[in-house]
């Protein structure tokens, strides 16, 4: 099992008027860290024939998560492969304190016919190597 942590840097600009980061900037940081899973282990967005797409987000508010200046960690992982569809599931922590729980299900999809296709082969053996 993979698990990746990836190191978030907050920014005044994610509080809201409670003094808190916004719910809006959680999926913004699950975003980055999706991201950064996937370049580490060599699938970056570069393959214009597909998309990985999200087609549902789910997130556990926790704890309030104030501004700070040390980054917080994301802790995310595969959790589901399907045909055309596989599952991150994250963690969002600053030390042992947990600040949100969460999942994403991702679609791959033909960039023209906007229809869901098969996960190219390479990357299904990868997440499927990868499950938690």
């Amino acid at each position: 099992m993979l698990e990746v942590v990836v190191p978030i840097h907050l920014r005044w600009g994610d509080m809201d008027v409670y003094g808190h980061i916004n719910n809006v900037a959680y999926a913004q940081f699950m975003e980055q860290s999706r991201v950064q899973l996937m370049t580490e282990t060599g699938f970056e967005p570069k393959n214009f024939s597909e998309a990985h797409v999200v087609a549902r987000n789910e997130i556990d508010y926790i704890a309030p998560l104030e501004y700070q200046a040390d980054p917080v960690h994301m802790y995310l992982w595969v959790e589901h492969v399907g045909n055309a569809t596989y599952t991150v599931g994250y963690e969002l922590r600053n030390g042992e304190v947990v600040h949100m729980r969460a999942k994403t299900r991702m679609v791959t999809v033909d960039l023209v016919t906007n229809r869901p296709v098969r996960i190219p082969e390479q990357m299904r053996d990868y997440l499927v190597k990868t499950l938690r």
